[in-house]
């Protein structure tokens, strides 16, 4: 039977910090143009971030003496989430994604967030041409928010898809707080991702549900998928 690999997106193919610096970039831009602000304020928003990454555009405007409203908030928000952003693959991905290709092994990507970001990340990240690498991409906020992990179903319609079996599957992720709690439902071989400096590292396990293996660059990944 054929091989499935499955990828989260953010942190594990590329690091999801440089999406934020970027959007600040974006966002930056916009509150300059908006309320006449000077100096560095992406760098503004990045501090706000390292201390604490709630409400950081409310923060950047009340540390200025900024009067605004919610519209004008979400406004920055669209300009974070719309942006097209400045980032790269992990330098192993683009290699190991080609060397699972050609192992014949199906690749399928299922990742949470709000979907225009994502499809730009998929655009900027493949060049346009994501469909090359992975026979399919699940957003799942496409599906509807109680589709995102780690509910179950966006893995059972890659089963279906892939005609593949549990135990011919593999789901490669980085986040504790949902990436791995698939594998306390299904026998489905679950693959942490540590090499990089991810958002969610220090996040706490999901009902304590762990990966069933762990490793620190994705060049790993061919030996791990030809045991199984």
């Amino acid at each position: 039977m054929r091989k499935t690999v499955l990828f989260d997106l953010d942190d594990t193919l590329y690091s999801e910090l440089d999406f934020v610096r970027s959007g600040y970039q974006a966002a930056a831009e916009l509150i300059r143009q908006r309320y006449g602000l000077t100096g560095d304020i992406a760098g503004q928003l990045w501090t706000l971030f390292e201390e604490n990454p709630r409400r950081v555009f409310n923060r950047i405007l009340d540390n200025n003496d900024i009067c605004y409203s919610e519209e004008d908030v979400l406004a920055i928000v669209r300009a974070y989430r719309e942006h097209d952003p400045l980032i790269k693959l992990f330098p192993d991905a683009h290699e190991t994604l080609l060397t699972l290709k050609d192992m014949g092994c199906g690749l399928g990507m299922i990742t949470d967030g709000y979907p225009v970001s994502q499809r730009k990340k998929l655009n900027a990240l493949f060049e346009g041409k994501a469909q090359q690498f992975f026979d399919r991409i699940i957003l799942t906020d496409e599906l509807g928010k109680d589709y995102h992990k780690p509910d179950e179903r966006a893995f059972i319609m890659m089963l279906e898809f892939f005609h593949s079996d549990w135990n011919k599957m593999v789901y490669v992720g980085d986040n504790p707080e949902k990436d791995f709690y698939i594998g306390n439902r299904y026998p489905i071989l679950t693959v942490r991702l540590f090499g990089n400096d991810g958002v969610y590292k220090n996040s706490p396990y999901y009902e304590d549900i762990r990966e069933l293996v762990s490793i620190q660059s994705l060049s790993e990944l061919p030996e791990i998928i030809k045991r199984i």
